[in-house]
């Protein structure tokens, strides 16, 4: 192959290329099933996972402090039920989450301009209002 048929073949092959991403303009290309079972058996999961793991923190923080301070059955049972309540609390906010993504779709970062305003910044409520006057 000499410095012609070199040329000539990378030639085409930018034009092939050129052609294909004129082709594929305005067509984002998604994988197949982003939405499908899988997602669900993954949303599952991690609902599990967040329970398991407030349990499972509570009762090691429990029998560690049962150990420490030397009550043995008190601690851990007083961990066992704050963990539970922990990983309740975390399955709550992971299924709003969920639900909202399902709603409003994924989300894709915060909107322009909002990522330095602290909480609450830009919302006026009557206290302020009322001491401008």
């Amino acid at each position: 192959m000499d410095e012609k048929d070199s040329e000539r073949t990378s030639s085409t092959l930018d034009a092939r290329l050129k052609q294909a991403r004129q082709a594929l303009q305005g067509k984002a290309p998604r994988a197949p099933g982003l939405r499908g079972e899988a997602s669900g058996f993954g949303q599952a999961m991690r609902v599990g996972a967040e329970l398991i793991s407030g349990l499972v923190v509570g009762t090691i923080l429990g029998w560690l402090f049962d150990r420490w301070f030397d009550t043995k059955p008190l601690m851990m049972i007083i961990f066992i039920f704050l963990g539970g309540a922990a990983g309740i609390l975390n399955v709550f906010r992971t299924a709003m989450s969920m639900a909202a993504e399902a709603q409003d779709g994924p989300e894709t970062g915060p909107e322009v301009g909002t990522e330095n305003k602290p909480l609450g910044a830009g919302k006026e409520d009557s206290s302020t209002k009322a001491h401008e006057k």
